[in-house]
């Protein structure tokens, strides 16, 4: 019997050893199982901000490869780890811990600021981004220790229950020693429970197998948006980089690569009269369009704002612009977008591959191409030739050149004189800008000043003038004023008001002795706020002149809306004075409306004495022209016997 018994404790305790390991084996893949759950979330979700972080501050030392499109991609992959942190139970486990819901809505808002400013931002404005991004990691990984600090509680809880169990177990099997009946129902209910955990064990996995999933089409999808334009769905910039990169390092195949660029015309005068609604609509109008028109190996892209770009394997130069003509063509029949009719066209620039050409040498092609189509009018195609290049390295050494003119003292003011209709007697002079440059020589103003327009060197230039002209005006007689002409450039610019002050200030020139002239043109466009500028200036007690009256589209309009004290009539209506009746009747129409008025009228371009007859016999207050004098620099005008 003791042998039998002896048997039976054996058997019994190799049975319970052998149910510990199986217990202990089904625990550790539990405990595996689990830990891919919450904590590899918010594991995941740190990761992919350090990755951002290193990636962001490889942009901002300037690391070559890495571009906004790069970072963008980056930041959305962020942005989703952080929408899962708002789901299941991982956010039920984060709002119920106050100091982790607030790090997860601080990062929440930090990366919303740089996705609002991710288009825009410089190398300059990431470095001083880096360390409040920084700062967030410390917490977070704080969030991810904290999360699978959880995670293993609730599996050690779990562990713990097992282990419970197996000591139960144990305890039982020890009494089954001298019961096998017992010993062997607990068995039997031991592999009942390691059956339930194996059923559950098999739930979960397919649970993750469905999330991974999930996760997968989630990716997809991110990196769709990540190559796609929002609004009209067509290919984006960096899908479009990528693709011509492709082609353009193919081994065999792809002979030439064709880029057509396209630039709408009016575009952005749709979108400040009709709304930004209508253009979007139309932009979208203008994709449908388009795509279409799209064979099997080319690509149809939005670069941006009215800017499209097609790529095109295997053309010439001759099918290259026979397919922008079609283009042109499509775009430029109406639209209906609501109740309107919109007719809108477009440029188009071409350039095609060489030999070992690079994406970025044939896109700057298709740019300067396009640049050329823009210059020659709506509707216009040009292809890329040499010698675009050569006409922007020698823009952009004009525009250098003129941006070193005032340091090079190459700027002078020259002063065109005024002079009463009655008495011929000096009453102002007109400031005038000139440049000579030591290779180019006399500059003239119509071909610089548009440059500095463009550029926005035009404030730099006209403070200088200010400066210049009030301070040898103070010089002068207090009866002589100056007249100094604005761009609408720099009507429109924030610091024209104190420049203009400061300018008084420094020369100590009487407010009443400044007279600005202005075209009708710049009343233009968002005329609310100009004449606002306008009334503070003449707060300031400067005088309002507009010059070249009549050349403009709302001259009679501008002159209710606004207080001008002087007219200029421009010189273009008085070629013909003297010898056209028509033209004499708008003089005189012009004069008579400005007296009628109380405004002071001047003519400019004078330059014979039987204009300046018909001008006195007109009643014209002030003459300016050749007849009087040309405009000359400061040193001479001593002859004129105007300083105090």
């Amino acid at each position: 019997m003791r042998k039998a018994l002896a048997v039976v404790v054996c058997c019994f305790i190799l049975a319970t050893g052998y149910i510990a390991y199986v217990i202990a084996e089904r625990q550790n893949a539990l405990q595996k199982f689990a830990r891919y759950n919450d904590s590899w979330a918010v594991s995941q979700t740190v990761g992919e901000y350090v990755r951002f972080e290193s990636l962001l501050a490889e942009y901002a030392l300037g690391i070559e490869g890495v571009d906004k499109d790069e970072l963008r991609l980056r930041l959305d992959i962020v942005l989703g780890r952080m929408n899962s942190l708002r789901e299941g139970s991982l956010a039920a486990f984060i709002d119920a811990k106050p100091d982790m819901r607030k790090v997860i809505g601080e990062v929440d808002q930090l990366l919303g600021d740089v996705d609002k400013r991710l288009e825009d931002l410089s190398p300059a404005e990431a470095r001083a981004l880096l360390p409040v991004i920084s700062g967030h990691v410390p917490q977070l990984t704080s969030v991810a220790a904290e999360s699978v600090a959880n995670d293993v509680e609730i599996i050690d809880a779990a562990h713990a229950e097992v282990r419970k169990l197996h000591i139960i177990y144990t305890g039982l099997a020890g009494g089954l020693i001298l019961c096998g009946m017992a010993l062997i129902f607990l068995l039997l209910r031991h592999n009942q429970l390691l059956d339930r955990a194996q059923t559950k064990l098999t739930l979960l996995t397919e649970e993750l197998q469905t999330a991974t999933l999930e996760l997968q089409s989630n990716n997809l999808r991110l990196e769709y948006d990540a190559y796609h334009d929002a609004l009209t769905n067509l290919p984006n910039r960096a899908l479009f980089r990528r693709e011509l990169v492709r082609r353009l390092d193919a081994p065999s195949g792809i002979d030439k690569v064709a880029l057509l660029l396209l630039d709408l015309d009016g575009f952005k005068e749709i979108n400040d009269t009709l709304g930004h609604d209508v253009g979007d609509s139309l932009l979208q109008a203008v994709a449908a369009r388009i795509l279409p028109i799209r064979k099997n190996h080319e690509l149809i892209c939005r670069l941006g704002g009215d800017e499209f770009a097609l790529v095109a394997d295997n053309l010439d130069e001759d099918q290259a612009l026979d397919l922008a003509r079609c283009l042109v063509e499509r775009i430029a029949s109406p639209y209906h977008i609501g109740d309107m009719e919109i007719k809108i066209g477009t440029c188009v620039g071409i350039a095609i591959s060489h030999r070992q050409s690079h994406a970025d040498e044939l896109l700057k092609h298709a740019d300067l191409a396009l640049y050329e189509a823009k210059r020659a009018g709506a509707g216009s195609l040009s292809v890329y030739r040499p010698y675009m290049q050569s006409q922007l390295a020698e823009k952009r050494s004009f525009e250098a050149d003129l941006q070193a003119a005032l340091q090079n003292n190459e700027m002078d003011v020259f002063y065109q004189p005024q002079v009463s209709t009655e008495t011929r007697a000096v009453c102002g002079f007109e400031a005038l800008l000139r440049w000579t440059h030591p290779v180019r020589g006399r500059v003239p103003p119509a071909e610089f000043i548009p440059v500095a327009e463009r550029t926005g060197f035009i404030n730099a230039l006209g403070k200088w003038v200010m400066e210049t002209a009030c301070k040898e005006a103070a010089l002068w007689k207090p009866s002589i004023k100056i007249a100094i002409n604005l761009s609408p450039v720099q009507l429109h610019s924030s610091n024209l008001i104190q420049n203009v002050v400061e300018a008084l200030e420094k020369s100590n020139l009487d407010p009443a002795r400044l007279e600005l002239e202005i075209t009708e043109s710049v009343l233009l466009g968002n005329s609310d706020q100009t004449l606002a500028i306008l009334d503070n200036l003449k707060a300031v007690g400067i005088s309002m002149a507009m010059d070249d009256f009549g050349t403009g589209y709302s001259s009679l309009g501008n002159l209710r809306r606004v207080p001008f004290d002087k007219l200029k009539i421009d010189q273009s209506f008085l070629s013909d004075i003297t010898s056209s009746q028509d033209a004499l009747a708008i003089v005189e129409f012009v004069v008579g409306l400005g007296r009628k008025l109380r405004m002071t009228m001047i003519a400019e371009g004078v330059e014979t004495e039987e204009q300046f007859a018909h001008m006195r016999q007109l009643g014209c207050d002030q003459i300016q022209g050749y007849l009087i004098g040309k405009p000359v620099p400061a040193s001479e005008l001593t002859a004129y016997g105007i300083y105090a």
